[in-house]
């Protein structure tokens, strides 16, 4: 009776944190491919970066990509460019929100907060829940 109880809650234990793990790697490289597209137009990026759902909301994919393409094109720069300042999982459990600063380059730089969701087993964004 003991070992069943063990082995049942261990297996729960795994199945939750397993659900809900994200490594912060795998959240960093999500927004090095946002950068990519919507800085330096790596437009085939699109549908790794973005939900089904977002680019439904925003025209579809090709209505998107010329949006995309209609902002001024940034020079690649080395270094880190903007980093994730942190990310969580909702109380839910149906989205994660994942916050970052604007480039710091101009005073009105601003933090957004974007909505991440899991489709096709990938981190997607989903839009924003704030937005300077």
């Amino acid at each position: 009776m003991r070992f069943q109880i063990i082995i049942k809650t261990l297996l729960i234990c795994f199945l939750s944190v397993s659900a809900f793990a994200r490594s912060d790697k795998e959240m960093q490289e999500l927004f090095e491919k946002y950068d990519e597209v919507t800085k330096y137009h790596n437009v085939e990026l699109v549908e790794d970066v973005f939900t089904e759902n977002f680019l439904a909301q925003n025209g579809g994919k090709e209505k998107f990509i010329s949006k995309v393409k209609s902002v001024p094109k940034e020079k690649k720069k080395k270094g880190l460019g903007l980093l994730l300042n942190k990310w969580k999982k909702s109380k839910m459990g149906e989205f994660f929100s994942a916050k970052r600063d604007g480039d710091g380059e101009d005073e009105h730089s601003s933090r957004t907060e974007f909505i991440i969701k899991e489709e096709a087993g990938k981190l997607k964004i989903d839009g924003t829940i704030s937005d300077g």
